[in-house]
């Protein structure tokens, strides 16, 4: 499925992989911004249906630089394949590189790298939290940040150890909120067009389920499933896993803080 704002000067379209699931929503979102010549965000899974969708969608558009936001596979596991069939160079951090195994990385990048399109500039932020090497970019000319998997266009986004730290996240938050935002393009689901508002709302609900969290120990709850189950009342059976890594990743935050101890595989308050 692709969807397009052409308005008269820079523009977005979306197309949304076959993927959907639990925590992809409807399924991956790629992005193309033009005019050309474009950029990709997010080549997603590695589907030849989509990739193909892609490539219509483009047309006869040249493609200045594929980007990818993070090594998850949904989100850049087609990335080597697009890159063949549009002949247009990759962009991603080494580390994302390294852990999706690119063969060649053409453009790599850090904060403050900046890439040019037909559009203007994309700006690039990194973002830890959900992933250590996560980025967004921002698109100061349309005062748009395409997000990734930091924030969803329904719910939240998984936050869960090895790979996910809270107290990262919140500080990528808190970083977001200080940009000029109109809108927000996320890897899943629909844009955001109350940025402030939602950013506000994610922050205020991470701090909300560490309360929770912090409640249950004092309750006597002390393994991640006992404190899912009080934390995550009436929870889809699918996402108990989902829901316990979230657990883990505040507890660990907690254990960090000194707010809390663990012995073994069981959890309590310090103090």
């Amino acid at each position: 499925m692709a969807m397009a704002d052409p308005g008269l000067g820079p523009w977005v379209k979306s197309l949304v992989a076959a993927n959907p699931g639990p925590l992809t929503l409807d399924g991956t979102r790629t992005y193309i911004l033009g005019p050309g010549p474009c950029v990709v965000i997010d080549p997603g899974p590695d589907l030849a249906a989509h990739l193909d969708a892609v490539e219509v969608v483009l047309g006869e558009h040249d493609v200045a630089t594929i980007c990818i936001t993070h090594y998850h596979p949904d989100h850049a596991a087609g990335a080597e394949d697009m890159a063949a069939r549009l002949g247009a160079p990759l962009a991603a951090t080494p580390e994302t590189a390294r852990l999706v195994g690119l063969e060649t990385l053409d453009c790599p990048l850090s904060e403050g790298a900046t890439i040019e399109f037909g559009g203007g500039r994309l700006e690039v932020v990194p973002t830890p939290g959900h992933c250590t090497d996560h980025v967004c970019f921002y698109w100061p000319e349309a005062r748009a940040l395409f997000a990734g998997d930091v924030i969803m266009g329904d719910g939240t986004s998984m936050i869960a150890p090895p790979e996910g730290d809270i107290a990262a996240y919140l500080a990528t938050l808190e970083r977001i909120a200080q940009l000029e935002l109109s809108v927000i393009y996320p890897g899943h689901g629909a844009p955001v067009e109350e940025p402030v508002t939602k950013v506000a709302e994610y922050i205020a609900h991470r701090l909300e389920r560490e309360k929770q969290v912090l409640e249950a120990l004092a309750a006597g709850a002390d393994s991640p499933p006992t404190i899912r189950a009080l934390v995550y009342e009436e929870l889809d059976p699918r996402l108990h896993l989902a829901a316990e890594g979230s657990v883990l990743a505040h507890l660990a935050k907690l254990v960090d803080e000194g707010r809390a101890i663990v012995e073994g595989e069981r959890y309590r308050l310090a103090g």
